[in-house]
């Protein structure tokens, strides 16, 4: 990618939308401040954040992708989605609203998707 503008549109939309989720997991712990809450959305946060930052780097620095600190942000932003969506999984299916089975089979679908995610980005790191 050797456009510059392209890569300055790529960073804003990436920019929008990762604002967007961050500000929607903020505002869920304001609505429901409970430690189960927090529990769950600070790491999602740190994720958004991480994940965000480290696609900027690989956009603009895409050489630098096998230093030590990358991979170890890397590392800690997956870890942290993981743990947060592991956290809301076990919530979830013990939760009455959880009352339907589509409801287990895509929340399970999606914990399966992530930890094989985890794996992958283990092996290649």
């Amino acid at each position: 990618m050797n456009y510059p503008r392209l890569k300055i549109w790529f960073i804003v939309t990436l920019t929008l939308a990762v604002i967007a989720v961050v500000i929607r997991a903020i505002w869920q712990i304001v609505v429901i401040p409970t430690p189960g809450t927090m529990l769950i959305f600070i790491p999602l946060i740190l994720a958004l954040l991480g994940t965000g930052v480290f696609l900027a780097h690989l956009v603009f620095n895409p050489q630098k992708i096998k230093s030590l600190p990358v991979l170890l942000g890397i590392t800690m932003a997956i870890t942290a989605g993981l743990f947060a969506g592991v956290t809301h999984y076990v919530r979830f299916i013990i939760s009455p609203e959880a009352e339907h089975v589509l409801c287990k089979i895509i929340s399970s679908l999606i914990i399966l998707a992530s930890a094989s995610t985890y794996a992958i980005i283990l092996n290649i790191i």
